[in-house]
């Protein structure tokens, strides 16, 4: 980024070649030992020089008999060149470089890391309260204390550190650990079956079991009653315990023998845009009528000088790849590879709460897919509390 910001003090320009010149003026730039930069091949040659080799590389082209066109000029010293005459602008950009070194001092932005059920919102809200926020003088922060306040007001928090590089403050936390709540024992819960299901076994810890062992059970219907007869009167419990039943899955997946698939084209598009102080500021841009078929990427980083002084600015850039839509053909072993490694996905997620008993597969060709067919009998717990109400 640093380097970015050098280029764009000298300045730069950019220039095309002709297509029938392409690979001689590549050849030419690339050892005349000028500083050159964003060298890319479509209808023409382009390419970008830093303002001071300009001149020396025109000179070394035009020997060599290549005709070349200027096209942009980029840059702080364009612009002073523009309003050499007008001195309140050179005056300006001092000042605003001098407002951008000072800012240095202060917090301009500030992310979370390490937090799930804590908001960021939440924590920024909880840091501003004691004084640290965005736009903190931060030599004025005690971070020692920072950390203590906050973690003896919220008691939330197992740990926090505001680590600050720069104008950013990353906010690393750790939370609580919070144990599962224990039972209310005082509400009186049913055990009913969570899905279809053949009993294989109960272990009831409190309740009357109303099944048994081989009994066809159905979702919903009762399997463990939290009412009791306690001879002269009937009670309510929380019935808790464990029924396991024999329970089956069936599924079918399909992989086809021609499919869609995106191809990039190689041609790109880009926006940048100078993010200072909450503001952005568009400097460069290619895109025009973008096309209708492109991936978008956004990319930003922060403009640091001497890989130290980290500045309240940064580049965003984004960029669209153009792409075009073929389709594909693969072949039948290819489609059975991907069926059945989609096969062994589907059996590790349906298997991680239950044990296999059985499973039973069918696969071949089918209108031009590749189907496996699958059932699978397991064995799992089917008790799900039911709350009874009084």
């Amino acid at each position: 980024m640093f380097t970015w910001l050098v280029n764009w003090f000298i300045g730069s320009r950019d220039y095309s070649v002709d297509d029938i010149d392409a690979d001689r003026a590549a050849s030419i730039i690339a050892m005349s030992g000028a500083n050159f930069r964003r060298m890319r091949r479509r209808d023409k040659l382009y390419f970008t020089v830093s303002l001071p080799d300009c001149a020396p590389l025109e000179r070394i082209l035009k020997s060599r008999g290549i005709a070349y066109k200027r096209l942009h000029e980029h840059g702080l010293w364009l612009i002073l060149r523009r309003y050499r005459h007008r001195y309140g602008v050179p005056v300006g950009i001092g000042m605003f470089i001098a407002i951008l070194l000072l800012s240095s001092r202060f917090i301009w932005s500030m992310e979370v890391a390490g937090n799930e059920r804590i908001s960021d919102d939440e924590v920024l809200a909880r840091l501003e309260e004691l004084g640290c926020s965005v736009g903190t003088y931060i030599p004025s922060i005690d971070f020692d204390r920072l950390h203590t306040d906050y973690l003896l007001k919220y008691d939330d928090t197992a740990w926090i550190a505001v680590n600050v590089s720069g104008t950013k403050a990353t906010v690393e936390l750790r939370e609580m650990v919070i144990n599962p709540p224990v039972p209310d024992e005082d509400i009186p819960y049913n055990l009913v079956a969570a899905e279809d299901g053949i009993i294989e076994s109960l272990e009831v810890y409190r309740g009357d079991p109303v099944v048994e062992p081989g009994l066809l059970v159905r979702k919903g219907e009762l399997l463990v009653s939290g009412v009791r007869d306690f001879g002269e009167r009937l009670g309510l419990v929380h019935a808790r315990g464990r029924v396991i039943a024999r329970v089956t899955r069936e599924f079918t997946i399909e992989v086809p023998l021609e499919r869609e698939v995106r191809i990039a084209t190689g041609t790109e598009y880009s926006e940048k845009y100078l993010k200072i102080l909450g503001f952005s500021i568009k400097f460069s841009g290619n895109t025009g009528n973008l096309p209708a078929d492109c991936d978008k990427i956004v990319r930003e980083s922060d403009v640091t000088l001497f890989d130290t002084l980290e500045l309240p600015v940064s580049v965003e850039e984004t960029i669209f790849r153009e792409y075009t839509t073929t389709t594909e053909v693969i072949t039948e072993d290819e489609a059975k590879t991907e069926a059945y490694r989609q096969l062994r996905e589907r059996m590790t997620e349906i298997l991680a709460d239950g044990e296999l008993v059985s499973r039973e597969i069918e696969s071949g060709l089918a209108d031009a897919k590749y189907v496996i067919s699958c059932k699978l009998e397991l064995l799992r717990d089917i008790a799900l509390e039911s709350e009874i109400y009084r």
